[in-house]
């Protein structure tokens, strides 16, 4: 579910023209006004990838679709999450058209990879930035395979029907290199050599008909939330998804001892949410009418029944970061 590439600009290929004293200077120039208004913002309680608005902006651009940047094949947009993670980095920069840049680092990679997010006068999001690898997703024991960071790519996504040219800030931004990056030898400085733009699809579903496991009722498919992420599966006492787990008993003895006499769902599949946990409450208070509700702030269980049999709909969530997890379970009619 990557999204199209409908632009590659190699920087490299720009190298003869940047010698020419003109357009140095112009980018020279460029990149010092850009600097100039930048600030470093202050420790907010939560880090850009943990805000709820700021999240709240990075799915409405990005959806649930997945891609290889700074991991393989993973959700696209908590590659971005991942790479605003830092709560020591975040800078603010205002343009003067009224514009402006917010960004942070990963900074476990001491800002190699980084987003940064462009929005209009008015606090709409415009485009992304993600500085990044083009990362493979890792066989074995391997390390993940990623470009040098000699040769890094800014990717820029933009909504459907924005022209590329509004989102020349994001360039300017990620020739910026973090402290730590602009220390390096110059042999060995990260640099940006391709600009890639990236049409988003943000209403394509994370989840497809596929990923529903065997013995799952159609009659509780409207309990899946289409804007959420696979994340496993189970049938018939064993684990369906992820492929590394197939075949291995659906409950650990952990799990099994926790549920007592409570005999296996005949099938469940479970889906994860980045949107609010309220939200996603209210939305399943309206999608399971008629079923038990109980729990607390972080774990709630509805309990209801259909034509099918009994099912069980959990939401739980155990943290900021990494959303909610929604479990529908199936305990079919015999």
């Amino acid at each position: 579910m990557n999204f199209p590439l409908h632009t590659v600009f190699p920087l490299l290929s720009l190298c003869a023209a940047l010698y020419a004293p003109t357009i140095a200077f112009a980018q020279t120039a460029e990149d010092a006004a850009f600097v100039a208004a930048t600030v470093p913002v202050p420790s907010p309680p939560l880090r850009l990838s943990a805000h709820p608005e700021i999240r709240a902006d990075v799915f409405k651009l990005l959806g649930y679709a997945r891609g290889s940047y700074t991991q393989g094949n993973t959700l696209i947009a908590r590659q971005v999450l991942d790479s605003m993670y830092s709560l020591d980095d975040i800078t603010r920069t205002m343009l003067p058209d009224g514009r402006s840049v917010l960004a942070s680092i990963d900074a476990g990679t001491h800002g190699a990879w980084r987003a940064a997010m462009l929005f209009d006068p008015q606090r709409k999001l415009l485009a992304l930035g993600l500085v990044n690898g083009h990362c493979q997703a890792a066989t074995g024991d391997a390390a993940p395979a990623c470009l040098p960071s000699t040769h890094a790519v800014l990717t820029v996504f933009v909504p459907p029907g924005s022209e590329d040219g509004m989102a020349a800030p994001l360039l300017v931004w990620a020739r910026q290199l973090p402290p730590m990056l602009a220390q390096a030898a110059p042999a060995q400085r990260q640099s940006i050599a391709a600009v890639e733009y990236i049409t988003t699809r943000p209403g394509q579903p994370g989840w497809e008909a596929r990923d529903v496991p065997p013995g799952f009722p159609d009659s509780l498919l409207h309990l899946l939330l289409p804007n959420a992420e696979l994340n496993g599966s189970s049938s018939g006492g064993k684990i369906v998804t992820p492929a590394g787990l197939a075949g291995l008993p659906m409950r650990t003895p952990t799990e099994a001892a926790e549920a007592g006499d409570e005999p296996m769902p005949d099938a469940e599949i479970t889906v994860r949410s980045y949107a609010d946990f309220h939200w996603v409450l209210n939305t399943y208070a309206k999608l399971a009418k008629g079923a038990q509700v109980k729990g607390h702030d972080d774990k709630v269980v509805f309990t209801g029944s259909d034509a099918s049999g009994r099912y069980t709909v959990t939401l739980r969530e155990p943290n900021k970061d990494d959303g909610v997890f929604i479990t529908v379970a199936s305990w079919r009619e015999k």
